[in-house]
């Protein structure tokens, strides 16, 4: 009996454990793939009952589109696209709130932008967003950061030219100063290595092209000079528009100077020397000094301007002289911005030859006297 029961016994256990034989079709690349799993025991089965044992433990576990980060993503890039936004960090927001008040000058906002272009890189880098071996200087690595920007909704659509190395990208964040989002894209770049040369084609369009690292270096300098023009000519536009929109910025010395005098009086020499120093640190050219009467005056203009003093300045040479052209809002704004545009352009040794003026708009020629800006200017 006992005997019986233990053959019994062994029967229903082998029959638990027998082996089935299974027929079917796949793909010459899966069955490539398992081989591949296989490793060096070559037995497919064993794959097999893996994978069935592995997904027969996740039965439980819901899709990864149902999970509550994927819904998040989905809403985040839901509201990327219908709202037309991109993500951007609280700092880049603050600087574009300075610009758009007047308080932003142009030399530290270059500045700001290339560290937060730095600390962009860093933090993609530390987050592990794109990977590790994604992040050296080729084509094919230089598209994954590129890609994500498209998905960050820096850039609305990307296209890619494999055969040229060339990606042509409609900006989507700061549409209409595509030349910020420029500087501080390249920034990025730098950080991260790759060799790319670029600039902005059309309104709202950046190209940019991944170059061999062994000429980047006689290109970058040049580059970096093109975006900075861009920027400048951008610049003009963006003051100009300020000063259509009746904003005045005016530095503590003259507002302290205007507090205490008439536009009938001299602007005293302490007063005039530091607006010349705040122009000069809201000049995207630096604190360089300017060689020709043109780019002097285009300078001290431009810094007038940028306080919202004229609405339209146009500077150009004419018979050997330099011809301005200028507008303003009101009267007083044209008589204290030409009361501070001559006291500015003495110091740079360039003086009034003659003047034709209108209730807010006057047309100047200026030349050159060196030794009446002689003390105050360097060499």
């Amino acid at each position: 009996m006992n005997e019986e029961r233990g053959r019994t016994q062994y029967t229903e256990k082998r029959k638990a454990s027998s082996r089935v034989h299974l027929h079917t079709t796949i793909s010459a690349g899966t069955r490539q793939l398992l081989h591949d799993l296989a490793g060096e025991t070559g037995r497919i089965n064993d794959v097999l009952e893996d994978a069935v044992n592995f997904f027969s433990t996740r039965r439980e576990i819901p899709s990864c589109d149902e999970c509550e980060a994927m819904e998040v993503s989905n809403l985040r890039r839901s509201l990327i696209d219908s709202a037309d936004m991109g993500l951007v960090s609280s700092q880049v927001l603050s600087v574009l709130a300075e610009l758009g008040c007047s308080g932003q000058g142009a030399t530290e906002l270059i500045t700001r932008l290339q560290k937060i272009g730095h600390q962009q890189t860093k933090l993609l880098r530390g987050l592990r967003t794109i990977p590790h071996e994604m992040w050296e200087n080729s084509f094919e690595s230089f598209v994954s950061n590129v890609k994500l920007l498209e998905r960050m909704g820096i850039f609305g659509f990307v296209e890619i030219h494999a055969e040229r190395k060339t990606i042509l990208a409609t900006a989507k964040l700061m549409r209409e100063q595509p030349e910020i989002l420029l500087m501080m894209l390249i920034a990025e770049w730098d950080e991260a290595g790759y060799s790319v040369d670029a600039e902005v084609v059309t309104e709202n369009k950046i190209s940019v092209m991944w170059v061999d690292p062994l000429l980047f270096n006689t290109i970058r300098e040049d580059r970096d000079r093109r975006v900075l023009s861009l920027w400048q000519e951008r610049r003009e536009v963006i003051l100009m528009r300020a000063g259509q929109s009746g904003s005045i910025t005016l530095n503590p010395s003259l507002l302290e100077w205007l507090m205490n005098y008439t536009i009938n009086d001299v602007l005293d020499e302490r007063t005039v020397v530091s607006i010349r120093d705040y122009i000069e640190q809201i000049d995207p050219r630096g604190p360089e000094i300017p060689t020709s009467i043109v780019d002097r005056v285009k300078r001290v203009a431009l810094g007038v301007t940028a306080l919202g003093l004229f609405e339209k300045c146009d500077v150009r040479t004419e018979n050997e002289l330099t011809r301005v052209q200028l507008r303003s809002r009101t009267s007083f704004m044209k008589d204290l911005g030409l009361k501070l545009l001559l006291a500015l352009l003495r110091f740079e040794g360039v003086d009034e030859f003659a003047r034709e003026e209108g209730v807010s708009t006057a047309v100047l020629y200026f030349g050159e006297k060196p030794e009446i800006g002689r003390k105050y200017r360097v060499g």
